[in-house]
């Protein structure tokens, strides 16, 4: 006789926007949507930029990102609707029924800063 399976195991809204938020947060070309962050905002901070709803055993994902200049637009949306869907089912179990990605602006990349050398 199988054992019954005791209680149950609950993932919250907040933690499936976490892990969108950093799935997103790796995808090349996409921009910081604040200007003077050094990455993709995370914590409390993602949930601009992600939203989720999750409906029983569903999950449905809307993402605002901003692309860098130079990089294939849908290249770049179909790279986050990807890494999405693939990190919340891999770590969660939950099946994502889709991910709309919203780009909502267009930036060049920034110049890389010199740095200061050290030396007389």
């Amino acid at each position: 006789m199988a054992e019954r399976e005791r209680g149950r195991v609950g993932i919250s809204r907040d933690v499936v926007t976490a892990i969108a938020g950093i799935a997103v947060s790796e995808v090349d070309g996409i921009a910081n949507l604040r200007p003077g962050d050094k990455a993709l905002r995370r914590g409390d901070g993602i949930k601009r930029y992600v939203d989720t709803e999750v409906e029983g055993e569903s999950v449905k994902v809307t993402v605002r990102i901003t692309v860098v200049y130079g990089n294939a637009i849908p290249n770049v949306a179909k790279e986050v609707q990807r890494r999405v869907k693939a990190e919340i089912e891999q770590m969660t179990g939950l099946r994502v029924s889709g991910v709309d990605v919203d780009v909502q602006r267009l930036v060049k990349a920034e110049e890389p800063r010199e740095e200061k050398e050290e030396e007389g």
